[in-house]
């Protein structure tokens, strides 16, 4: 990146946290003792914003970060509330797949998205892009695209040469999932599919968030994954339901209908999907598992 990071050395108190802060060590102090960015540092520079973000007085710019745009106060916590706030979440979450015939308010969608901004990125900025869905009559008129792909899909795999083909293509820990969870899924839900009599792709829900990625750019699947989960765990908050879906996005990128019709550019491709709605249904009880092995060193 090209940067530019001043430091005010009238407002700058030598705290040197800015120092401490910086994940990839920009900032030291010189010979007549100021804080200032090393020169042959700067272009490494991620603008995490994480110096800015911690300085007192306000006294760094980093070009393309503003105090009075990208920044903001933050209130004081007592840890024991965010604490129990933040337990009390995740206790009580459950990935949600049946969904009130209601649409969800555009003011709670632009919550979601607001929270998948938060979602820490690996490297700033974020580049991720966002296709929210909330036209139910654009994903119905989808679902019986999608079931035909994959009804395409699941005949072609037992072609001995395509599922050869297609394990090559996929690699073995990826192909290990299409053979032991998808196919047998795709095959079990795929007569009520064809017939109309059930939706277990998109589950009827109301809303639909897609994430996106250039495919010409580097792997930000990580990213999607966290941010998924950051808009999953907000809807929660906000009373609603959500589910990641990944079923969804290899039909929507491979199928060209399907690409029309939720607007992609030929760069673009589907990482995963939210689907989002007012819960039908409230649980009881929370679920406890177990993690297959902790080491403890």
């Amino acid at each position: 990146m090209n940067n530019t990071i001043q430091i005010d050395s009238t407002t700058c108190i030598k705290c040197m946290l800015c120092v401490e802060i910086c994940p990839n060590k920009i900032f030291i102090k010189d010979e007549q003792n100021q804080i200032i960015p090393k020169p042959e540092s700067m272009h490494i520079c991620v603008r995490c914003g994480h110096c800015m973000a911690m300085c007192s007085t306000k006294a760094i710019s980093i070009s393309g970060l503003s105090y009075d745009t990208d920044f903001f106060d933050l209130p004081s916590y007592q840890a024991e509330d965010v604490q129990n706030a933040f337990f009390n979440i995740i206790h009580s979450r459950r990935s949600i797949r049946n969904f009130k015939d209601i649409p969800v308010p555009k003011e709670l969608l632009e919550k979601i998205v607001d929270a998948i901004t938060f979602a820490p990125p690996g490297f700033p900025p974020l580049k991720h892009k966002l296709i929210v869905v909330q036209n139910t009559d654009l994903i119905r008129q989808s679902l019986p695209i999608m079931v035909r792909f994959y009804d395409g899909f699941v005949r072609m795999m037992k072609n001995p040469l395509m599922k050869f083909i297609v394990k090559k293509s996929a690699g073995n820990k990826q192909f290990k999932t299409l053979e032991n969870h998808l196919l047998p899924m795709l095959s079990n839900r795929l007569p009520a599919l064809k017939n109309g009599s059930e939706d277990t792709l998109f589950r009827n829900a109301p809303c639909i968030i897609l994430f996106l990625a250039d495919k010409n750019e580097e792997d930000i699947t990580r990213d999607i994954v966290i941010a998924a989960t950051y808009g999953m765990l907000s809807a929660h908050t906000l009373g609603l339901g959500a589910c990641i879906i990944d079923i969804v996005p290899p039909a929507i990128n491979r199928d060209k209908a399907l690409r029309k019709m939720y607007g992609l550019s030929p760069e673009d491709e589907v990482v995963t999907s939210l689907i989002l709605g007012y819960p039908k249904y409230t649980f009881r009880r929370g679920i406890k598992r177990s993690i297959k092995n902790v080491n403890w060193l």
